[in-house]
């Protein structure tokens, strides 16, 4: 019983000193990132409590099998415990006039103690700090998930100044110190200053500014953030990780207020059902014991659903992050589940961002590939969707790109270059109508066609005269049949929402066997629709990506967007899909319901406790001791009930990587 007991203390003990060591590295780290100035994500008590708590049980086990004093060091610890207990418990009494749980709390631990049920009490304390430390674990989880979203892939191409002359590298090799050469178009993958040219800045996922911001020389510029405008060199100063240090605590904040509302409504559920559980508590006293009558008290302690609430809401929207769904509302999960309607835009969210090259039309004595080369050299450095598809037919067709001696982009309309001493200009026909260029009467006829079909063209003017055309028509999403197809054999319903014509609309919805669509419908109209939906009983989840779906998306009672809408999608947005896959709205919806189930097992887990303690109490004889254990174990349950979401998918993330390792 001796060599039990001291086996059980050491080891108690180890785990205190184990767990206070990586407390105090990850708040030197923390420190180090400035991501909380408590000291831990949101300060949570268990960073500070949980070693001090696991100390104070293996000095009460020591003390029951090996040397009894050192059970009076275990009762110091927990008063220790009980200092801020007490503290919030006079100010609930005097201040608010209230008697609440904590109040209830007060009174019920040491009273517990006195009536020499220390264990007990060192059991429940240690319970309670491990599952505040869980969440703790679980925010700052959530952080480093956060942070894995917004890292940028190695293998990258960059252009970086070297004595001069850019040249292309990847961001893996990027060093502090290095030169980097950004044009319009582009995410910005470091962080850094800029030492030469202007820029307009969409910095929003990163601080919240609905605007872009205005950059110049000497300003600085952060990883993640997108150049809308301008051409600049930035002086590298941080890469990869280290960028992310100070940038996600903010998107983490707005994550979790979810969990603190849960905390809010279980704290309420506890105040409401201390004062009278401590009548009946003080009533059986009178009548059937002390002991029986505190073990009623301890009822309606509801630290089980306190803790397993935001612990069930935290590792959820871990998955979500590890699964690359960037869940921003933590309420939109559980008002999924209330969803029986799904409308989705049409440009930009069924079809791709980058169309795809149909036809190239040439005039005078240009042939196509002419045509073609010439607009893929004055491309070649922009990542918009239009200079993709141009770029990947010109690849498609094994066009060498010219080289370019200069550029001058316009956001919106095109670029002007300069190919083999001969100016180039690729844009729109409203850029054209800018330099003051007249569209060829053999180029007309296609754009009026193109016009009422909702394709676009590009034009291409060489030494101020229009030469030629590029036909681009929207892709269907290779996903959006599928995805489409899983949401009605679910038995939801799906609409299709679109400001494109009548003609191009109606034949998409063909496509996607969808009887619901809506065409030439204005934004202030899309919200209409949604609400109209709403008033015939629907519940609405919107999915869009641009300007125009802004007021949809706030009247939904869902609303997702894809990485790399429009700013005012993805600011608007509950969720946005990091990888730009339909196919993630199915994850979405499992994750919402298995959310569901868990959050109601839970639930479960902590009720019937205090059900078996009522009964046990007055019909079994059940002592104080036996109750505490009772509601221990409910809490246990609970807590291990939340956490096992996460801890299954983490084994089976690691069950897939050991089967692509080779060998």
């Amino acid at each position: 019983m001796i060599i039990l007991g001291g086996l059980m203390t050491g080891g108690l003990l180890y785990s205190g000193v184990r767990v206070r060591r990586l407390v105090t590295k990850n708040r030197i780290a923390r420190l180090k990132q400035k991501k909380s100035p408590n000291g831990g994500p949101d300060g949570n008590p268990g960073d500070k409590y949980y070693p001090i708590a696991t100390a104070t049980l293996g000095l009460t086990i020591a003390g029951r099998v090996l040397y009894a004093p050192l059970t009076l060091v275990g009762v110091a610890g927990m008063l220790y415990l009980l200092w801020p207990t007490f503290l919030l418990a006079y100010h609930d009494l005097a201040r608010r006039r209230r008697f609440t749980s904590i109040v209830l709390e007060a009174i019920i631990l040491p009273g517990t103690v006195l009536s020499g049920h220390v264990l007990a009490v060192a059991f429940a304390f240690w319970v309670m700090f491990f599952a505040l430390d869980n969440v703790a674990k679980a925010k700052w989880k959530a952080n480093e998930n956060l942070a894995n979203l917004f890292v940028m892939p190695s293998s990258q191409v960059v252009y970086v100044l070297c004595e001069g002359v850019e040249l292309e590298s990847t961001l893996k090799d990027l060093q502090v110190g290095d030169i980097l050469v950004m044009d319009a178009g582009q995410i910005i993958p470091v962080d850094g200053t800029i030492i030469q040219g202007n820029a307009i800045i969409d910095q929003h996922m990163l601080t919240g500014e609905s605007q872009p911001v205005e950059r110049q020389q000497n300003d600085p510029v952060l990883a993640a953030t997108m150049l809308l405008e301008g051409r600049i060199r930035i002086r590298v100063e941080r890469t990869g990780r280290e960028t992310l240090a100070n940038q996600s605590m903010q998107i983490l904040h707005q994550m979790t207020r979810y969990t603190d509302d849960l905390e809010l409504r279980g704290t309420d559920a506890s105040d409401r059902l201390a004062l009278p559980f401590f009548l009946i508590g003080s009533a059986t006293a009178f009548f059937l014991g002390s002991g029986r009558g505190l073990a009623i008290t301890w009822c309606p302690l509801d630290d089980a659903l306190y803790v397993a609430g935001p612990l069930n809401v935290l590792n959820f929207l871990n998955i979500s992050l590890r699964r690359n769904i960037l869940v921003k509302d933590g309420r939109a999960l559980e008002t999924l589940r209330h969803v029986d309607t799904f409308v989705f835009d049409k440009t930009g969210t069924l079809t791709t961002d980058t169309p795809r090259v149909v036809d190239i039309h040439a005039c005078a004595n240009f042939r196509r590939t002419d045509i073609l080369r010439y607009a893929a050299g004055a491309e070649q450095k922009q990542v918009h969707p239009i200079a993709l598809a141009i770029l990947a037919a010109a690849s498609a067709d094994g066009i060498e790109l010219p080289v370019v001696k200069g550029d001058a982009y316009k956001r919106g309309f095109g670029v002007t270059v300069t190919i083999a001493e001969e100016t180039v200009n690729i844009g729109s026909a409203r850029f054209m109508d800018l330099l003051s260029l007249n569209i060829p009467e053999a180029l007309q006829s296609i754009q009026e066609r193109s016009q009422e079909f909702g394709y676009s063209m590009i034009y291409v003017a060489i030494d101020h005269a229009i030469v030629g055309a590029i036909e681009l028509h929207a892709s269907l999403r290779p996903e959006a049949a599928q995805t489409i197809g899983r949401l009605r054999e679910q038995g939801y319903q799906v609409c299709i929402i679109s400001g494109d014509n009548e003609r191009p609309t109606r034949h998409l919805a063909r496509q996607l066997e969808v009887e619901c669509c809506f065409a030439e419908t204005l934004p202030q109209d899309k919200g209409k629709l949604i609400t109209a939906m709403q008033q015939a009983g629907r519940v609405v989840c919107y999915v869009g990506d641009g300007i125009n779906d802004a007021i949809a998306l706030k009247q939904a009672e869902v609303s997702v967007s894809l990485r790399g809408a429009s700013t005012i999608a993805t600011d608007t947005a509950q969720i946005v899909l990091m990888k730009q896959d339909l196919n993630q709205l199915l994850d979405l919806i499992a994750i919402a319901k298995r959310l569901d189930r868990n959050f109601k097992t839970s639930v479960l887990f902590s009720a019937i406790p205090t059900l078996g303690i009522i009964g046990g109490v007055y019909f079994f004889q059940l002592s104080l001791a036996s109750a505490v254990m009772l509601y221990l174990a409910g809490m246990g349950f609970s807590i291990t009930q939340a956490m096992l979401p996460l801890l299954s998918e983490r084994r089976g993330a690691r069950k897939s990587e050991a089967i692509r390792l080779p060998g």
